[in-house]
């Protein structure tokens, strides 16, 4: 019976999934003319978060007191935000998209960029990122849309390094579509080159991340291997711990970059590199939740349910955040299982249970259930970067 139970269940969401394609499917293919205009990243307003433009970036965890670190601090941060375009219109949305500016300015900044904001000056460009439908069927349209999408943050970080870097330390950090486009960056602009003694660390955060990457095209970074490591890679994809990844429907492609070119592979069924975020390590074994310093989420000035159809409309929904809540400590106990992915005990906290995606993904909140322990891992890296740095 639970056999059947679970096969009913797979066929289930395997419908919901060909319906979700149908409805978010760009009728027309990829067309270089038809994409929106190019960003200027020496224009402040094509970015989202920058030390000399206002925004929500400053934002603390109830609690904790704010500081200009976000605008003043030794350190900067190089932000890449998710997928926010779930629009059939285009393969690729304009940076000036009402809809997206509004989820990008009151949800992702606050909620997930913020982070870095004790230790960070941060810098979040916006950029014409590639429609959700791009990862849910490979396709040449798909290759190019995130191409595109990645082409802008290229420039966007050689910007970024011209105008107001001078010389200083940095991290890079994305989270979905915004960690397959940090990966990208530190491929192709950072390991090779002297900027990979500048990088403090990297959290492309959200996405499967192939362990054979490391021997292919991030020879020279590292995975972490602890809580203090520098010049190193960190990442995770979580899901319930009853979840099952439904690797069956997953057709998206991750990039590589082979001899300067740029090439394609399926990361369905690929072995994966996974972090736990309560140890700072890969080991496969559970770490209780007295470990789990705290989960944080954005406050609305009014509650409102998001639906796929209003999402999918591209229509702004007046979402305004007010602030960020106090932390939510052990919520989870948390494990790296077989396949790289990192598995958690349902949060005890109905908020963070409230977006599960099909297989039990909890993708919505890869950062926001473990925003206090990123934080604070973040200002470790910093201090041991420092420290470090003062033995030369």
């Amino acid at each position: 019976m639970k056999l059947f139970a679970n096969l009913t269940k797979s066929f289930k969401q395997y419908a919901q999934w060909k319906q979700l394609l149908k409805q978010i499917k760009p009728p027309l293919g990829f067309n270089p003319p038809s994409t929106p205009s190019s960003p200027d990243y020496t224009k402040l307003s094509h970015w989202a978060a920058h030390p000399k433009i206002p925004s929500k970036i400053h934002f603390t965890p109830a609690g904790i007191p704010e500081n200009d670190s976000w605008k003043t601090g030794q350190v900067d941060c190089f932000f890449i935000h998710p997928t926010l375009y779930f629009s059939p219109d285009n393969w690729n949305a304009s940076i000036d998209a009402a809809a997206t500016k509004e989820l990008i300015d009151e949800l992702i900044i606050p909620g997930q960029a913020s982070v870095f904001n004790s230790s960070c000056r941060i810098f979040a460009p916006r950029y014409r990122q590639a429609t959700f439908y791009s990862f849910l069927k490979a396709s040449k349209n798909s290759r190019q849309a995130l191409t595109l999408a990645g082409d802008d943050i290229l420039l966007a970080f050689e910007t970024y390094l011209k105008k107001w870097n001078q010389g200083r330390p940095f991290f890079i950090a994305g989270h979905s579509q915004g960690a397959l486009h940090a990966i990208r960056l530190l491929e192709e602009k950072i390991q090779h080159t002297s900027l990979a003694k500048k990088l403090v660390a990297a959290y492309p955060i959200g996405y499967q991340f192939p362990l054979d990457k490391f021997k292919r095209t991030l020879v020279n970074m590292p995975a972490a291997t602890a809580s203090d490591d520098i010049h190193c890679l960190v990442t995770w994809d979580t899901f319930l711990e009853t979840g099952k990844p439904l690797s069956f429907l997953d057709k998206a492609e991750m990039c590589y970059y082979e001899n300067g070119t740029l090439t394609w592979e399926r990361r369905a069924f690929k072995k994966l590199v996974g972090h736990n975020p309560l140890s700072w390590k890969q080991k496969k074994d559970w770490v209780s939740a007295t470990h789990h310093k705290g989960g944080v989420h954005v406050l609305l000035e009014r509650s409102q349910k998001m639906t796929l159809d209003q999402i999918v409309s591209q229509k702004p929904m007046g979402l305004i955040c007010t602030e960020l809540s106090a932390p939510y400590p052990n919520l989870v106990k948390t494990k790296i299982g077989k396949k790289g992915l990192l598995f958690v005990s349902p949060p005890t906290h109905r908020l963070f249970r409230n977006f599960v995606i099909p297989g039990g993904s909890l993708h919505v909140f890869d950062i926001a259930l473990f925003y206090m322990d990123l934080r604070a891992n973040i200002k470790e890296r910093w201090v041991n970067y420092q420290r470090e740095y003062k033995k030369q």
